[in-house]
């Protein structure tokens, strides 16, 4: 439960680093924690100067606490410290480029936390609205939350893009944008057509057998060894036509396909730079489940240990297939065919973005989490220059303003009616 709010904290501080919210305490430093953790991962030494201009241009962390959050990076082990006195000159990631960062700020939330209600109502909210969308009313009950703090909470939400309200069919439906980035109101529509509970468990359908084909979710009512209902099914078919799940669609020869995978994130989950290694990465998948369940001929039986294979040796064996089966990751310079003994051999093109996509379909065709992608990769490559590249960019733009405070409309009136007393 710890890992899963230091990754919370993180979508938290996405939403929340252009805004000065006094309602949440430890919740927002590890946050800021966690964001500098997956961006320093795997880094050499860094410059304190380098990083207190790039931490605040690109993660919202202000220069007054980046003290602190080093110190709690520090304490978990994800970094050592160079100091002159008290004061940090230098900091050294100590984060092997495959370990997990949200485990170790975690183990931190464990021991060193303590939240306040508003910070619990938050949690709770997010942790809900990371699966599928929900009923307002609905998500009050189960949170347990008071009233007036609940309300507050979606006040902070909608005002800094974390969480988005949506009126379908008459009811209040509550959406968060970190999460889910296609036709909101057509995924708040499903959630109220279709039940809040058919549409998350159509999602959890998705997630644990990323890109199945559509036709036979649909000609056979199933995804993995999952048999759909029949809400589920038609959630399924709405899904995919309206843009929700934005299904890939692939020529194979003379036929087309489409793959269906759960919906894509928004920016906090999803970096802008990042998009084309997922749309790679979800192209990789398709073409490993044609072959397991559309196959010309010949099937695959596993097509987790093909992609595991094409990490490994950098190429796939010939086959008679491969020429059909492939040419869509062709055409998106992903790798390159090449006669075989046996057809031809599918080679792939050992670029970054290529390797990166390949990582990511192995992860969500194993797990079905899409993770490593929020990273923004021109805060890493800013890290490694100098500090006077650092001045130029913040220079080549207005300082930022400060952050903008959300008014608590209670403390404001209880304030005062202190001043009026006084």
């Amino acid at each position: 439960m710890s890992k899963k709010i230091a990754e919370l904290s993180f979508d938290l501080q996405s939403g929340l680093a252009a805004f000065d919210v006094p309602d949440y305490d430890d919740l927002k430093t590890v946050g800021m924690a966690a964001t500098l953790a997956i961006h320093i991962k795997g880094l050499g030494e860094i410059d304190y100067g380098v990083l207190r201009g790039v931490s605040a241009y690109y993660m919202g962390i202000p220069s007054t606490a980046l003290d602190i959050v080093l110190r709690i990076l520090k304490e978990v082990g994800h970094v050592e410290l160079v100091e002159n006195g008290r004061k940090i000159t230098a900091v050294i990631p100590n984060i092997p480029i495959f370990d997990e960062v949200y485990s170790g700020i975690g183990e931190y939330i464990k021991s060193e936390c303590s939240f306040n209600e508003h910070e619990e109502t938050v949690l709770a909210i997010l942790s809900s609205l990371q699966d599928a969308p929900a009923n307002h009313d609905a998500l009050l009950t189960s949170s347990g939350a008071d009233k007036n703090v609940f309300k507050r909470t979606l006040e902070i939400g909608e005002t800094s893009g974390l969480i988005s309200s949506h009126l379908a069919r008459g009811r209040n439906i509550l959406i968060s944008p970190i999460y889910f980035a296609d036709n909101l109101d057509g995924l708040a529509d499903a959630a109220v057509a279709a039940g809040a509970s058919n549409l998350k468990s159509t999602l959890k359908h998705l997630k644990g057998n990323q890109g199945w084909p559509l036709s036979i979710a649909l000609a056979e009512g199933r995804i993995g060894t999952v048999n759909l209902n029949p809400v589920e099914r038609s959630l399924v078919e709405k899904l995919s036509a309206e843009g929700m799940i934005k299904p890939p669609t692939i020529k194979f020869g003379s036929k087309s396909e489409s793959f269906i995978f759960t919906p894509r994130p928004g920016g906090a989950r999803l970096n802008a730079a990042n998009r084309e290694i997922y749309e790679r990465a979800m192209a990789l998948i398709a073409a490993v489940r044609k072959g397991q369940l559309l196959p010309d001929q010949y099937q695959i039986k596993y097509p987790l240990k093909i992609l595991e294979a094409l990490r490994d040796k950098g190429f796939l064996g010939s086959n008679s297939e491969a020429g059909t089966q492939y040419h869509n990751l062709v055409v998106l310079r992903v790798g390159t065919l090449k006669p075989g003994a046996r057809g031809m051999q599918f080679h792939l093109l050992k670029t970054d973005e290529n390797k990166e996509a390949l990582r990511l379909a192995i992860k969500l065709l194993s797990s079905g989490s899409l993770s490593g992608m929020e990273v923004n990769k021109d805060a890493r490559l800013a890290l490694t220059k100098d500090e006077t590249y650092i001045q130029s960019l913040i220079s080549a733009r207005e300082i930022k303003a400060k952050p903008k405070l959300i008014r608590n409309e209670e403390a404001d009136y209880e304030y005062q009616q202190l001043l009026l007393k006084l």
